[in-house]
């Protein structure tokens, strides 16, 4: 079996689950999943996990992400993107053209660290089980709770007439949508997100990511990150052949908790990756197993 990721570069126009669709039909893969969607207009960098790898996706201890965001300011579309037909203010002109980079700047660094944000209507967030772009669509709005974003960092770059051009590193679940809206809001002005890339996905950030024309069954190898590079954060457990064969029928061993965390990756005497494990004082249980 395959196991492992793949990082696909996605295109303008096609949604998360065509892209996989299409590498699943490339490659011969049955089992894979998406390791964070991407909207339909967003390009860039698309983590697909398979095989045994998708039993380990919770265990990516962080997972920040870095987009490079262009917006149109002084215009606004219900869905936040250019989806549907954004409204152009033509009152808010005079606003961009006097904007200065002294003030974006002081603007975008109140938005660091941690950021309430309130989902927009047109997403996956769930109410009542059902995702509220299907409340979207019928015109009705359902009341939302602000979830807690962080923002590591936001750099401006451009302001070329009415497109705002930055990149942010931000926790996983934030809306670029709405953080542009938040934003363009401090300065009385609407705002629509106009191209959207997301260039890093941590932890992958020394891998490039894959055109889907050059992927196929016969050169998987080439492109494969493993489940323990997936997991490359968290610290390595050395196991004997015995230690392993132990864990792998449920019982625990007695071993030194050398790094003083709660979790490890086990792995054998060849550096093949078995599973996750974890601690209690000094006796090591298994978590997650690989199938063996």
């Amino acid at each position: 079996m395959n196991n492992g990721v793949y990082l696909i570069d996605k295109k303008k126009f096609i949604t998360s689950s065509k892209t996989l669709a299409i590498f699943k039909n490339k490659t011969e893969i049955k089992k894979a999943g998406i390791f964070g969607i991407l909207d339909p207009l967003a390009t860039g960098i698309l983590p697909i996990v398979v095989g045994e790898a998708t039993k380990f996706i919770n265990y990516i201890p962080h997972n920040k992400k870095t987009y490079e965001v262009k917006c149109k300011l002084g215009v606004f579309s219900q869905c936040g993107d250019y989806e549907t037909e954004p409204v152009t203010f033509e009152n808010e002109i005079e606003i961009i053209n006097n904007l200065s980079i002294e003030v974006i700047e002081s603007t975008l660094k109140k938005f660091l660290g941690k950021y309430p944000q309130m989902p927009p209507m047109y997403s996956a967030s769930k109410y009542k089980g059902k995702p509220l772009y299907t409340y979207a669509r019928k015109n009705i709005t359902v009341k939302r709770e602000l979830k807690e974003r962080f923002i590591d960092d936001l750099k401006f770059i451009s302001l070329e007439g009415d497109v705002l051009t930055f990149k942010v590193t931000c926790s996983p679940g934030t809306y670029i949508r709405t953080l542009i809206q938040d934003i363009s809001r401090l300065w009385n002005l609407h705002s629509c997100l106009f191209e959207l890339n997301r260039c890093r996905v941590e932890p992958f950030e020394e891998y490039s990511p894959i055109d889907l024309n050059d992927i196929s069954k016969d050169n998987l190898h080439t492109y494969n990150i493993s489940i323990s590079d997936m997991l490359k954060n968290i610290p390595c457990m050395n196991c004997n052949s015995k230690e392993i064969d132990k864990l792998y029928k449920g019982i625990s061993i007695e071993k030194q908790n050398s790094a003083n965390v709660s979790i490890y990756r086990l792995m054998d005497d060849e550096n093949i990756f078995h599973g996750i494990g974890y601690f209690r004082e000094n006796v090591l249980y298994p978590k997650r197993l690989m199938k063996k």
